[in-house]
């Protein structure tokens, strides 16, 4: 156990080092003879992660798909608009691109963490308020430090998401809501409206496979649920005891009526989908006698990216009783996020009619 003094000097000892690097950096560079103006450093915040974290992640970052990808600012035009809910509250549409692209595909992303990177407090000195120009940069985390913000974009895509101050807000939104959403990205002139695809963690599976069932898009991408799809029971013991009973066995114990349901949804979504699966998941086997099994009967065109482990966790703030109603942080396998990143972009690059131009790749300093 590292002593509260002990951690004090390690972290001393890990500033001292950051600061000779970069001061060794920059003596390098001024005996070049054209310095790269007004272009700073992507720095990956080292809070909370430790030294064989770090070393993993070093070495991803240097991969086709790491688990962090560095953009330089001049490659990429990001923007946001108000959007006002048929409820009466106020979310944020934002989207980045790439800046040189005429025209590329496109990627709306539900993230539970896109909510919570846009809601971290600022740094504040000497008693600043939050500027306006704080707020969109807070917005903007989402494109620069998740890893599927960062990466999609690096490789060329339009990617847009919709943050709010508090996750009821974003949960009052309604179907015609996200769909002017959506329209409203698709319109872009830089966007490739028949290259449009939706992306969603397994938090809003329940939401973002109904919208896949009433919109079109060119490819839904869907990480694994870990719960029973459109009911408020948990079913949680029968999740456990799943890899031992059949899918009838499964459905007498939970709810018969939603298997019916789960066909009527899924006969509707007529966008190829590749489900994110994680070996170790707790639903691995639930799924798969009904989720899956149900979107075979429902003639439902899909794929998987089958993982060895878990990509992400979540680590609620605040007592939440199963429902998160304050924003998450997210914890990482990096090996698992890489492998969901290259199969992803393969399948978004198949499946678009526009072939996206990947940017530069920018080095992130540990």
């Amino acid at each position: 156990m590292i002593r509260r003094s002990e951690m004090k000097t390690l972290r001393t000892v890990l500033l001292f080092v950051g600061a000779t690097i970069c001061c060794l950096s920059i003596n390098a560079q001024e005996g070049t003879t054209e310095p790269e103006e007004n272009i700073t450093p992507s720095i990956l915040n080292p809070e909370n992660i430790f030294s064989e974290e770090r070393k993993m992640l070093r070495r991803l970052t240097s991969g086709d798909y790491p688990f962090r990808r560095g953009i330089f600012k001049d490659d990429i035009q990001i923007k946001s608009k108000q959007v006002r809910l048929e409820s009466g509250k106020k979310i944020s549409l934002v989207w980045g691109r790439p800046k040189r692209a005429k025209i590329a595909p496109a990627v709306f992303v539900i993230d539970v963490e896109s909510a919570s990177l846009s809601n971290q407090p600022s740094r504040r000195f000497f008693g600043r308020s939050k500027s306006r120009r704080a707020q969109k940069e807070n917005e903007a985390r989402y494109l620069l430090t998740s890893p599927f913000g960062s990466n999609l974009l690096g490789q060329g895509f339009v990617v847009a998401y919709a943050v709010a101050k508090d996750l009821a807000s974003l949960r009052s939104a309604r179907t015609s809501d996200w769909v002017e959403m959506f329209d409203e990205i698709r319109d872009q002139k830089e966007v490739d409206e028949s290259s449009f695809f939706l992306m969603s963690t397994k938090e809003y599976a329940n939401l973002s496979i109904y919208l896949a069932s009433t919109y079109s898009f060119s490819g839904f991408i869907l990480e694994e649920p870990h719960y029973m799809l459109f009911t408020r029971q948990t079913h949680k013991d029968v999740i456990e005891e799943s890899k031992w009973l059949t899918s009838e066995q499964i459905w007498r114990r939970t709810d018969p009526s939603r298997r019916e349901f789960y066909h009527k949804i899924f006969s509707n979504i007529y966008s190829p989908i590749i489900i994110i699966r994680a070996e170790d998941s707790p639903a691995y086997d639930f799924n798969e006698k009904t989720f899956l099994d149900s979107l075979r009967e429902s003639n439902t065109y899909f794929e998987t990216i089958t993982l060895n482990q878990i990509p992400r966790r979540l680590m609620p703030l605040g007592d939440a009783d199963g429902v998160l109603n304050t924003e998450p942080r997210v914890s990482y396998n990096p090996n698992s996020v890489s492998t969901w990143l290259e199969g992803m972009i393969n399948y978004l690059k198949v499946n678009s009619d526009t072939i996206p131009t990947e940017l530069q790749k920018r080095a992130i300093i540990y």
